[in-house]
């Protein structure tokens, strides 16, 4: 058992290091949440200010400083560059992979756990997330951990052995809020009641464990809080806890979304997890005492984040990420009693998967194809930008219709097995084709992608680096900062878009902004335009007559701006 366990913990290992790590800084960071997150860690490591977070160099609020600290630590190793900015969540993925599989063996067995760490490898948001620069996927595991140590601490079998699963719950739930913040505690306290309300309001805890769970929250979250408020004093914590209030209250970003937001992104962008795990999101009966607890929690967990993230007016997909625990769990459960004969894989499942599997491969297949022919594409939008970025050349072939067709032909064959009940082949095919599509897509369309979709402006910035000049977006981004790396210091109001475009400027300023709005900068504040290339026009303003220009060095060359 322990050789079969160390095994199949190893296939985990190179399996998860095969899909998260390679290429990883292939495509440049997206605007704006990895651009903005890898910037916060860059102005940490310039700056030696390891406790407040910024964003040009000014307070940042959004978020508290752990994964920060993380890719700060990341990028001292590898570099400022999108591998470090992203190698902290192929890690967490990493890892994840383990620990799911680790809980899988103790509540099921080796066979569980190895599907449910498939599962949250080959379905799409998750596999894609633990690819990212993004805060979510810590934030998850964290509060994760959180979640089944509380659970294990409330289980009724675990009388006088509760007090160290509490301390272990509160300090995972600590990490989170040092991660993203006290939306951490919200999630658990509002689990910790619904399970409770389950149980027919019966006595599940007592004062003293519920303080030794606060005890190791706080003690936890005074790494940041608490050392914060001694160095700086109330101000920078007040600022950040009435920003996370707010955000509760209202959409930011324009990220306000209908009500049944979540439950969409879920359904489809989970495939095939959200599918398999429909059957049992309502409980299911079979099983084990232990198995039947678990679940209980995991669909506790599911419909707590799905609810109270619909309530709240700030919606993003990342926002329900933390179901993709619950939802490849019960996919997981799902299979396993298919696996055990406990119940019928039937038609629905194989129709199901088989239609959007399909649509899904059908996408993949026709995508690169559509891109030779864009012509088709331009009487769909009237839209200048993407019209222009749409007209950049990029070279495809029919060739990579291949990835699509091939992960179409192996949806079938998985589903074939699946119909002559040879399940764990039929179920291993599902999951790591997902995968290695997903894999393959990533390396060769996402960087052309990503051109496509905006990221030209980024090697304009990056050949700015190490002159005496300004850099600055003319629409909202971060990649002025993070490409350019903006150092702290010079004067104060460079970053004051008024002041770069009008005022007595002491370095020539270089600006980028969309076609669309270019008229707005034609002709005026005396900006020289250098070029319109693929959706963007970019422009130069010299330093204005008069100005002392002693200390600056000469402007980059032609080669990185001329027309």
């Amino acid at each position: 058992m322990l050789k079969s366990d160390a095994r199949n913990q190893l296939i985990l290992l190179i399996l998860a290091t095969f899909f998260f790590i390679p290429f990883l800084g292939r495509v440049h960071l997206f605007d704006w949440d990895e651009i903005n997150f890898a910037e916060a860690a860059r102005e940490m490591i310039v700056s030696g200010n390891y406790l407040q977070v910024q964003i040009d160099f000014k307070p940042f609020w959004e978020k508290p400083p752990l994964f920060f600290w993380l890719q700060a630590a990341s990028m001292k190793a590898f570099g400022i560059n999108e591998f470090s900015a992203r190698l902290v969540n192929a890690l967490c993925g990493i890892l994840t992979m383990l620990i799911v599989f680790r809980i899988g063996r103790k509540i099921f067995d080796s066979w569980f756990g190895m599907f449910w760490a498939m599962a949250l490898m080959g379905t799409f948001l998750p596999h894609f997330f633990f690819k990212s620069g993004i805060i979510d996927p810590v934030f998850n595991l964290f509060i994760f951990i959180g979640v089944y140590f509380l659970a294990r601490a409330l289980h009724p079998s675990t009388a006088g052995k509760r007090a160290p699963r509490y301390v272990v719950s509160g300090v995972f739930i600590g990490l989170a809020i040092l991660t993203k913040g006290p939306a951490a505690l919200v999630i658990i306290t509002l689990c910790g009641c619904v399970y409770w309300a389950s149980t027919r309001f019966k006595k599940i805890i007592t004062p003293g464990e519920a303080g030794i769970f606060l005890l190791a929250v706080c003690a936890v979250s005074f790494l940041w809080y608490g050392l914060e408020t001694i160095a700086h004093g109330t101000w920078f914590v007040t600022e950040f806890l009435n920003y996370q209030a707010h955000l509760f209250t209202r959409g930011e970003a324009g990220h306000g979304r209908p009500f049944y937001f979540h439950a969409v992104v879920l359904l489809f962008g989970c495939f095939p997890a959200s599918f398999l795990a429909l059957r049992m999101v309502a409980g299911f009966r079979g099983g084990s005492e232990d198995q039947r607890y678990f679940t209980r929690w995991m669909i506790i967990l599911f419909w707590v984040v799905l609810v109270l993230f619909s309530i709240v007016k700030t919606k993003t997909i990342l926002y329900s990420s933390l179901t993709y625990f619950p939802i490849t769990y019960l996919a997981a459960y799902h299979l396993y009693m298919v696996h055990k004969d406990v119940i019928r894989w039937n038609r629905l499942h194989t129709w199901s998967l088989a239609a959007f599997g399909l649509l899904v491969a059908a996408v993949i297949t026709a995508f690169p194809v559509v891109m030779m022919h864009t012509e088709w594409l331009t009487p769909l939008t009237k839209d200048r930008f993407a019209l222009a970025c749409l007209a950049r050349p990029m070279h495809w072939s029919y060739g990579e219709a291949l990835i699509g067709a091939g992960y179409g032909a192996l949806l079938i064959a998985s589903l074939l097995l699946a119909a002559r009940k040879k399940y764990t082949g039929a179920f291993s095919i599902l999951f790591l084709s997902t995968a290695l599509c997903l894999q393959l897509f990533m390396i060769d369309a996402a960087p052309k992608m990503a051109l496509i979709a905006g990221s030209a402006p980024n090697e304009f910035y990056k050949g700015l680096r190490g002159h005496n000049c300004y850099a600055h977006s003319l629409f909202r981004s971060y990649a002025d900062l993070f490409y350019f790396q903006k150092m702290p210091g010079g004067n104060p109001k460079s970053s004051d878009q008024d002041w770069l475009l009008q005022g007595p400027i002491d370095k020539p300023a270089y600006f980028v902004c969309r076609i669309d709005q270019a008229h707005n900068y034609r002709g005026k504040y005396g900006l020289r335009e250098i070029k319109d290339e693929y959706g963007f026009v970019y422009f130069k303003r010299d330093v204005p007559v008069g100005v002392d220009t002693s200390a600056v060095s000469p402007t980059p060359s032609s080669a990185a701006h001329s027309r």
